[in-house]
C-alpha cells in the first residue's frame, strides 16, 4: 500500500497528519520517534523536569559559544532541541514539544508573517490570510474571551492562566510605567497580558491530545511509533508517463524513506509526496542525510551530495536570561516546600486549579519595544515567573544548565523567600547560526551552533541589555511592586563581581553568563524565492530542486517570530496541510 509519508508527529506534524486524513482516500503514513505521552507529562508543573530528561528531550548540545554561556562548563548550552518526549523510558512522543513546553500561546506579531510574505514573495503568508488558521485551530477560552471571531471551533484548548500569584501586582506595576494590558493575541503591541496557556481545566492540552488523540481509529491514518527516519530516498531520474508514453525525467524526486524500527530496517514508499516535520533540528539533519544540502559538508562527512542548498546555514534561536530573583516580602509567589502539599494535590485533581496548573508559576507575558524598535512590533518578550526560592532549586539548575556551583553561590542565600523571576528574551535576533552532521551516521547528533550574540553591529547584546533594564526598573521602582520591597540581590553574580552592580556591562556579564535557550530553534531550512541563495523550500514549502518533497515546521520560518513559536508551528501545518490538498485537488 502507498501513503502519504509523514516524518515526524510535532506540533506541525500532528495538524497535517489529521487533516489530510479527513480525506478517506487520502493515506497517511506518520512515522514519530517514540510513542503516546506519559501521563504525567498532562500536568502542567512537571514541564521543566520533563525536558530535562533523556526519555522526554532528545538532549541536543550546542557548539561551545565564544560570546555567551560564560556561566556554562565549556560554554555549552544543554537541550536546544526541545522536544524529543515521553511515553516511557528512552522514548518520544507524537505532540512533539507541545507535551513538554510551558504551554504558553503566543500567535506573534502580524508583521512577523507581513516580513515572511514581502521575503517568499507569496501574499498568502501575510498575517490577514494566515490569521484564519489560527482561527481554526484554536478553541480559546483564555483571557480575552468575547474579542469577537469564530475561535471556539478549532481542536486546541487554549484558557487563561489559573495559578496566579502576583499576577494584579505586576500589572499595575506595568501600567504605572505607561505599558497597556491588553491582548497579545490580536493587534500585537508594546503591553502586557495574563498568559494564555494550551490547557483544559489545568491540563496540558498538546497537539497529540488536540489533533492525535480524537483520530486514533482513523484506518487512513497509520501512525507506525518508535521509529526513526534514516533518510529520504532521492532518485535522480525516473521514469514519467506523458499521454501514453513513457519519458525519462532528468529532475530529482523523493520517493520512500528508510528508517529503523524497533532496530530493524524499514522501508516506505511515496505515492505521491513526502512531508518532513521533524522540527528546527532534525528536519535539516534528515535532508543532510539525504544528500540535500551544502555540497563541500557532504562531502566531508561521506554523504553523497545529490542537492546543493543551504540546508542549516540560517539558524536562529530566542536567546534569553533569567533576571532575578526579585525578592519580595510577602507571599505572592509560589514555593514549592510551602504551597505545594496533599491538599494542592486534591485540588488539582478534583478541580484543575492550584499550582499544579502552572508551569513553574508562570503569570504573564511582556512585550516591550528598546529603542529603535516600533512600539508595534515588540523586540524583547518577558515571561513573568512569580517562582519563588524552594528547597533544591539551586541545585536543580545547576544540574540542568551544567552551571557548576554557580546557581547554589548566587540564590542558596536566598532560598525560602518569595520571589520573582523574569525570562528575558530577544524576539527579534540577528545572530545566525548552523546545523551540521557530525557524520554519516543517521543516530549521531548532529552539530548545533546558533552563535548567540555574534551580529557585527552588536544590536543583540545591546537590545538585551536595555531589556533587562527595563524590567528592573519595573519591579524597583513602581509602587505597585514596592508594597511588596521588591528588589534584586545585593550580591553580584559570580563572575561579573568586577562591575558595578546594576550598570550595563554588569547586566552585560549577566547575560552572558546566564544565558538560556527559549526552546525556540527557527530557520534552519527557511522558505524564500526560488532563486534567494539561502532558500531552502518555496513559499509551498516544497524542497527546491526536489519533487514530491515539503518541509512543514519551524524549521522554515525565514525570521522566528517575535514571541513563543508553538502557535505559528501549528498555523504551518495547517497552512502546509491546505497546500498539499490543492496541489492533489483534494479541497
Amino acid at each position: 500500500m502507498l501513503f502519504r509519508p509523514l516524518v515526524g508527529g510535532g506540533s506541525a506534524g500532528s495538524a497535517i497528519a489529521v487533516r489530510l486524513s479527513e480525506n478517506p482516500n487520502v493515506r497517511v503514513l506518520l512515522l514519530e520517534a517514540g510513542g503516546d505521552p506519559n501521563p504525567i507529562s498532562y500536568v502542567p508543573a512537571t514541564a521543566s523536569y520533563m525536558f530535562l530528561h533523556p526519555s522526554v528531550d532528545w538532549q541536543y548540545k550546542t557548539a561551545s559559544q565564544p560570546n555567551s554561556g560564560y556561566g556554562i562548563i565549556k560554554r555549552v548550552c544543554k537541550n536546544i532541541g526541545h522536544c524529543r518526549n515521553a511515553l516511557s523510558f528512552f522514548n518520544a512522543i507524537a505532540g512533539g514539544s507541545s507535551n513538554s513546553n510551558f504551554m504558553i500561546y503566543n500567535r506573534g506579531n502580524p508583521r512577523d508573517f507581513d516580513r515572511w510574505a514581502l521575503h517568499t514573495g507569496d501574499a498568502r503568508w501575510k498575517y490577514k490570510n494566515v490569521e484564519k488558521y489560527f482561527r481554526k485551530i484554536e478553541d480559546y477560552f483564555g483571557t480575552w474571551d468575547g474579542n469577537g471571531g469564530d475561535i471556539h471551533n478549532g481542536p486546541l484548548r487554549v484558557e487563561a492562566v489559573v495559578y496566579r500569584p502576583g499576577l494584579d501586582d505586576v500589572l499595575k506595576a506595568a501600567q504605572e510605567k505607561g505599558y497597556s494590558i491588553r491582548d497579545q493575541n490580536a493587534d500585537q503591541k508594546q503591553g502586557f497580558s495574563p498568559l494564555d496557556l494550551t490547557q483544559k481545566r489545568g491540563v496540558r492540552f498538546s497537539t497529540y491530545r488536540a489533533y492525535i488523540r480524537p483520530n486514533l481509529r482513523r484506518k487512513n491514518l497509520v501512525i507506525y511509533r518508535y521509529t526513526l527516519v534514516t533518510k529520504v530516498d532521492i532518485y535522480k531520474t525516473y521514469l514519467k508517463r506523458v499521454k501514453n508514453t513513457v519519458h525519462l525525467d532528468e529532475s530529482k524526486r523523493a520517493t520512500g524513506i528508510s528508517y529503523l524500527r524497533h532496530g530493524v530496517k524499514g522501508y516506505a514508499s511515496a505515492s505521491k509526496e513526502i512531508i518532513v516535520s521533524g522540527g528546527t533540528i532534525n528536519s535539516p539533519q534528515i535532508l543532510m542525510l539525504s544528500g540535500i544540502g551544502p555540497k563541500e559538508h557532504l562531502q566531508q562527512v561521506g554523504v553523497q551530495p545529490l542537492v546543493d542548498l543551504p540546508v542549516g546555514s540560517t539558524l536562529q534561536d530566542h536567546v534569553s536570561t533569567a533576571i532575578g530573583p526579585f525578592i519580595m516580602n510577602k507571599s505572592e509567589s509560589l514555593i514549592l516546600h510551602r504551597d505545594v502539599d496533599f491538599n494542592a494535590l486534591v485540588n488539582y485533581f478534583r478541580n484543575g486549579k492550584g499550582p499544579l496548573t502552572s508551569p513553574q508559576a508562570c503569570v504573564a507575558v511582556g512585550l516591550v519595544s528598546t529603542p529603535g524598535h516600533s512600539t508595534d512590533w515588540p523586540n524583547i518578550m518577558y515571561t513573568v515567573a512569580s517562582l519563588g526560592m524552594f528547597f533544591g532549586l539551586p541545585y536543580i539548575l545547576d544540574t540542568a544548565f551544567s552551571t557548576g556551583k554557580l546557581a547554589e553561590s548566587y540564590l542558596g542565600p536566598y532560598v525560602g523567600q518569595d520571589s520573582h523571576v523574569i525570562l528575558v528574551t530577544l524576539g527579534l535576533p540577528r545572530s545566525r547560526g548552523f546545523i551540521r552532521l557530525k557524520d554519516n551516521n543517521p543516530l549521531s547528533q548532529p552539530i548545533i551552533d546558533p552563535q548567540y550574540f555574534t551580529d557585527p553591529t552588536d544590536s543583540d547584546i545591546k537590545a538585551m541589555v536595555r531589556g533587562v533594564e527595563l524590567i528592573v526598573d519595573l519591579y524597583e521602582n513602581t509602587t505597585a511592586l514596592q508594597k511588596l520591597n521588591s528588589r534584586l540581590p545585593p550580591t553580584k553574580l559570580p563572575g561579573c563581581e568586577n562591575y558595578v552592580l546594576r550598570s550595563p556591562e554588569y547586566y552585560e556579564c549577566f547575560i552572558k553568563t546566564v544565558t538560556i535557550t527559549n526552546y525556540h530553534p527557527a530557520s534552519s531550512l527557511p522558505m524564500g524565492r526560488p532563486y534567494d541563495p539561502h532558500a531552502v523550500v518555496d513559499s509551498q514549502l516544497r524542497v527546491i530542486g526536489v519533487k514530491g518533497l515539503r518541509v512543514c515546521d519551524a524549521s522554515v520560518m525565514p525570521y522566528v517570530t517575535n514571541t513563543n513559536t508553538n502557535a505559528p508551528t501549528i498555523m504551518i501545518g495547517e497552512m502546509c496541510a491546505d497546500m498539499i490538498k490543492k496541489t492533489w485537488n483534494l479541497l
